[in-house]
């Protein structure tokens, strides 16, 4: 009888200590989910910035108006655009509250052969990069990407 008392004593403090343990793990996961689910519905908003990098040319015109452009779009860019599923107003959007990537930009070229690189959020949740050069009051869309997703185009050479 006693001995029956000890094992149930040891299996009741096992139970209790897999219970623990199992709490632990659930807890761990749900808190993952959880952070998960944050990055990936706060990661734009806290990244959707409205930094721009005004141009620089000698006659002290140091801005280029993004607003006020004439935008003309390549026929590579509406090629990559339709096969990406991004629209005009995608494009309109990165383009008033994207950031200049310095990186992937070409800004040391001369004047009308600069390349900006904006990378930016579309309301649709969608990680986008816009290439664009700007020459007087044209700003000219070379291409799109969406950095989070690999798309099948078919843009051959004559694009």
């Amino acid at each position: 009888m006693i001995e029956n008392l000890k094992n149930k004593a040891r299996r009741e403090s096992r139970n209790s200590r897999d219970a623990r343990r199992m709490f632990f793990y659930t807890g761990m996961v749900v808190l993952l989910i959880v952070a998960l689910s944050l990055k990936r519905c706060l990661g734009p908003a806290y990244q959707h910035h409205s930094t721009y990098i005004p141009s620089e040319n000698g006659e002290g015109d140091s801005s280029f108006n993004w607003t006020t452009a004439v935008i003309n779009y390549t026929p590579h860019a509406e090629c990559r655009m339709e096969c990406r599923h991004i629209t005009k107003t995608e494009v309109y959007d990165i383009l008033h509250n994207g950031k200049v990537n310095i990186a992937k930009s070409e800004l040391n070229a001369p004047e009308c052969e600069r390349r900006f690189a904006l990378d930016g959020y579309s309301k649709e949740n969608q990680h986008l990069r816009i290439i664009a050069a700007h020459c007087g009051n044209k700003l000219t869309i070379i291409t799109c990407i969406d950095l989070d997703h690999e798309w099948p185009c078919i843009c051959g050479k004559d694009y």
